[in-house]
């Protein structure tokens, strides 16, 4: 978030970062609530950057609204611990009660879009606008070069890249990940699974660029970040139904997009690791770098504040 203010910025639009720090309890909610709502009259645009309490939080400024929804705070969670589960719904349910509050929407896919038409009815003043990312960070590097940066210069062996195996994370489900892992090892012994849980984040584009394949297993997302990173370094994917990869995979077969179980997955796997790299991958994220994200923001509030003030003369 904070490079894509500063690349908004460079747009010559002036952007301050208001953290509202935990909103946890009635209490806390409502007294950040009532610092935003102080705060927006010094502003013209507030930006809420999720849905759930932040949504909430936002919905009383006083100037205009945008919202953007990255995922969970859409439509909740369907799987883990009911505890999981029922904070899901609370997300679900504070979004949906904030939305009307907002003169514009901003979700991360076209599946998003469809998924807040379906089950919030909302269609006019929805853009569909990815997280930027920073290809001038994540660049192709030659595999055993980032290998050998990162301090593995020996292992020629296939690597399959997760992002986190942490069993609390019941939204990208570790356990299917392992399972589907497990399977392709069966068949390819020498496969190797690693994580970047913890890793340093100025490695990250090492990690992606000395990886094989990208192994995605959630139950749902708005548009995963590690698959923009992986895609920037030529690096294709293996995922569950989540977010558009359906439509990369489609044009990209070294991508694959199937069934959450551990066959299918592994079978995705094998054929990434055994088919020879694709140099075009990178072009798939182009339109999701930092500056084409900022330039599309920047109209979106230009826009925004134009229709307000239409409908203020009318």
């Amino acid at each position: 978030m904070f490079s894509l203010a500063g690349a908004v910025q460079n747009l010559s639009v002036h952007v301050d970062l208001h953290a509202t720090g935990s909103l946890r309890g009635v209490a806390k909610l409502a007294a950040a609530r009532k610092r935003v709502t102080e705060l927006s009259a010094r502003y013209d645009l507030v930006h809420a950057q999720f849905g759930s309490a932040c949504a909430v939080v936002a919905s009383r400024a006083k100037c205009p609204r945008i919202v953007s929804l990255r995922g969970t705070d859409l439509l909740g969670c369907d799987t883990g611990s009911l505890w999981y589960r029922m904070h899901g719904r609370a997300a679900r349910w504070m979004t949906q009660s904030s939305l009307g509050a907002y003169e514009r929407m901003i979700v991360m896919s076209n599946r998003m879009r469809g998924e807040l038409r379906r089950f919030h009815g909302r269609d006019r003043g929805v853009d569909v606008v990815p997280d930027g990312i920073d290809l001038t960070r994540f660049v192709p590097r030659d595999r055993m070069e980032a290998r050998r940066e990162l301090g593995f210069s020996d292992d020629t062996r296939p690597w399959v890249l997760f992002a986190s195996l942490r069993a609390d994370n019941a939204v990208k489900r570790p356990q299917l990940a392992m399972a589907a892992f497990q399977r392709a090892a069966e068949r390819h012994p020498v496969l190797v699974l690693k994580t970047i849980s913890g890793r340093p984040h100025d490695e990250l584009p090492l990690w992606m660029s000395a990886a094989n394949v990208l192994l995605i297993t959630s139950t749902r997302e708005g548009w995963p970040n590690v698959v923009k990173e992986a895609l920037a370094c030529n690096v294709p994917f293996v995922s569950t139904d989540v977010s558009d990869l359906a439509a990369i995979a489609a044009a990209q077969p070294i991508c694959t997009v199937t069934e959450a179980t551990p066959d299918a997955l592994a079978d995705g796997i094998l054929r990434a690791i055994g088919a020879q790299s694709n140099n075009n991958l990178r072009n798939c994220v182009k339109s999701m770098s930092l500056p084409v994200v900022a330039e599309r923001l920047r109209s979106i509030y230009a826009s925004t504040l134009c229709e307000v003030e239409e409908k203020s003369a009318a």
